[in-house]
């Protein structure tokens, strides 16, 4: 009696032993399903931006876009509008292949952050040019007192006041095949790079 009790009491140990492993195996099956299903619904997301981004871009001329921060004084007023603009761009034309509304959008949140932190009446010069096969815009604070203004620090995540804004322009110079960063120029104090690949080039935007 007790040798048939210890061995059901045996049996059933087993049973559940074995129960747990293929519990066990069942669990890693289904979530290799799950992760397989994640990389493939991630994959086709890439997929479709990557073809929204091709559908929406188009040859650009980054001096028209530039030029166009004037029209912040102009909408705003003399009154309403904190900072003044000194827009440099060249004769020759400043191609990228890019979405127009996603540049501007770039260009507006930079504006827009200047004007919260650069002292009222400075002026915010932005350029734009063609240097090392690659379309290039600076920003640059022409009256900061400091050599790392505040206008430079757009990226740095201490920075509550342009945050956001900040993650939202690095993903677009990213989605261009460009990035963003803090740099100074001729000498300058220290301001803001874009730096996009010309058409036809490779997405190398070095510093």
């Amino acid at each position: 009696m007790y040798s048939s009790n210890l061995g059901l009491a045996i049996a059933i140990v087993v049973a559940l032993g074995l129960a747990a492993v293929l519990a066990f195996i069942a669990s890693l099956f289904v979530a290799n399903l799950k992760a397989g299903a994640q990389a493939r619904e991630m994959a086709a997301e890439a997929r479709h931006e990557a073809e929204q981004k091709m559908r929406e871009s188009r040859m650009q001329d980054l001096r028209p876009l530039v030029a166009s921060l004037r029209s912040f004084e102009d909408s705003e007023g003399a009154s309403g509008w904190p900072i003044r603009f000194d827009i440099r761009v060249p004769h020759e034309v400043v191609p990228v292949f890019g979405i127009e509304a996603e540049l501007e959008e770039l260009l507006s949140k930079i504006a827009r952050y200047a004007a919260k932190v650069m002292s009222p009446g400075a002026t915010l010069q932005v350029s734009a040019r063609v240097e090392r096969g690659q379309a290039v815009i600076h920003w640059r604070d022409l009256d900061a007192s400091d050599a790392s203004p505040p206008l430079a620090r757009f990226l740095e995540a201490t920075q509550v006041v342009g945050h956001a804004g900040a993650r939202v322009c690095e993903r677009i110079a990213s989605r261009h095949g460009g990035r963003i960063y803090a740099a100074p120029d001729a000498g300058g104090a220290l301001g803001l790079t874009l730096r996009l690949p010309l058409p036809g080039r490779a997405a190398s935007a070095g510093g």
